[in-house]
């Protein structure tokens, strides 16, 4: 995969520069290689880590944008539900979703990453601009 990038980017061509939320903390970007996007998803800090549990990556078109997107793991979302219906019920705690797209009634309780996605269905890096839209759509 190769990605077009600004005259004053530094990146190399198969990096991908992301917008991550619930990795380092909350709206952090970072860079990943394409092909650690599933571990990093899964928050393996390891690259070595064989994947031992189930991935998908569910991808949801940010509205009202050029290519942006949210990916993340359904099967880690449902995990996430299922934790945020037992902290309701046990302790009365009802947990905040890490993202939330209002315009399709989506909100997510699990790791989500953002970044772009070309015609091609290629994912490809945020660029200068992009935290605008997106930093909307990240709880803090």
């Amino acid at each position: 995969m190769t990605n077009t990038y600004k005259k004053d980017d530094q990146r190399t061509s198969s990096t991908l520069r992301i917008i991550t939320q619930a990795f380092y903390g909350n709206r952090t970007m970072t860079e990943i290689e394409p092909e650690d996007m599933d571990r990093f998803i899964l928050g393996y800090l390891d690259s070595s880590m064989k994947i031992s549990e189930p991935i998908d990556r569910t991808v949801v078109r940010i509205p009202g944008t050029d290519g942006l997107v949210l990916v993340y793991n359904k099967y880690q979302e449902a995990e996430s539900l299922k934790e945020k219906e037992e902290l309701l019920e046990e302790r009365g705690y009802e947990m905040k979703p890490l993202a939330e797209v209002p315009e399709l009634g989506l909100r997510l309780y699990s790791r989500c990453i953002a970044l772009r996605i070309t015609e091609e269905g290629e994912f490809a890096s945020v660029q200068s601009g992009d935290g605008a839209y997106i930093m909307k759509y990240l709880a803090p």
